[in-house]
């Protein structure tokens, strides 16, 4: 997650503390989120103080947002009631501009109206990720500690076999596995990049979804027959299911292709017809079920 912070036009990021009417604290933000942290306890405090912050402008002013951080969180009671911000901004050679934030609305999930107001919202948003696909680096503090296992030996709960074409699919369901799960407790490619760049690459695939993995998830779909990866992985399922351990493998079909060694007899989620979190859910019980066996 990241917070977002706009400012009107009367106010600065000059380093001296912000005040918020508490009244548009968690502004354009999940009701999820809005839940969790509404109350300000110390905990949800501590949480929100470990969150990677964009300090914005209004569009109108047409000023360049900074990056930082929140150092400290007060509320106070005047005419109204008031959130009272200290906060350090990072100076970027490379940082977003203002009209990248409309460019990437939809990466930063930011709602075309919301930097039209002042307020503050808290994003489900992996900023640092989003912003590295664009070519911009936010500092290594900053991203979260993730992924420090050694995948060579790791036992995971659950692992995903996909083809790139429903990357964007995936993705988001394991963001909310996470939720649920933990880190490190799904294979996921794109979280292990640098420990996936070996020789004999096929052979550790193998080892991770065979023998290191409880659950097998795999996303049925035409693209995952033509994948030569996807034909490594699914050798796994294959002798998984030779074994009799079908409580190991869980299908979602994404279209009507086929894939040999899939049965019209086969149960499945239709992922066309769940969000990613109601999946991460499914994937959840399944593997809740196997821990309890």
């Amino acid at each position: 997650m990241y917070n977002l912070i706009v400012v009107n036009n009367n106010d600065r990021w000059d380093g001296s503390p912000f005040l918020l009417e508490r009244s548009r604290f968690l502004e354009y933000t999940d009701n999820e989120i809005k839940a969790k942290f509404q109350s300000l306890e110390p905990s949800m405090i501590e949480e929100i103080l470990k969150l990677p912050t964009i300090f914005a402008h209004e569009r109108q002013e047409k000023r360049n947002p900074y990056f930082g951080s929140i150092t400290k969180i007060t509320t106070r009671r005047t005419r109204r009631e008031e959130i009272r911000i200290r906060y350090e901004i990072l100076k970027l050679d490379n940082f977003i501009t203002y009209e990248q934030i409309d460019e990437f609305h939809i990466e930063l999930d930011v709602n075309k109206w919301e930097m039209k107001r002042a307020h503050w919202a808290i994003k489900d948003v992996d900023l640092p990720k989003e912003l590295e696909r664009k070519n911009i680096n936010l500092p290594n503090w900053i991203t979260p500690q993730k992924n420090v296992v050694d995948i060579n030996t790791h036992e995971f709960k659950v692992a995903f076999s996909f083809p790139g074409e429903v990357r964007n699919f995936v993705e988001p369901i394991t963001k909310e596995l996470e939720k649920i799960l933990g880190l490190d407790s799904y294979f996921y490619d794109d979280n292990y990049t640098a420990q996936l760049a070996l020789p004999s690459l096929d052979t550790l695939l193998q080892d991770i979804y065979r023998l290191r993995s409880k659950l097998i998830v795999v996303f049925l779909c035409e693209k995952y027959q033509e994948k030569k990866w996807c034909k490594i992985e699914f050798k796994a399922v294959k002798e998984i299911i030779f074994n009799k351990q079908n409580n190991r493998i869980m299908y979602i079909r994404m279209d009507e292709g086929q894939v040999d060694g899939v049965f019209k007899i086969d149960g499945y989620i239709d992922g066309r017809k769940h969000t990613p979190k109601e999946i991460a859910e499914f994937i959840s019980t399944r593997v809740h079920a196997l821990e309890n066996k």
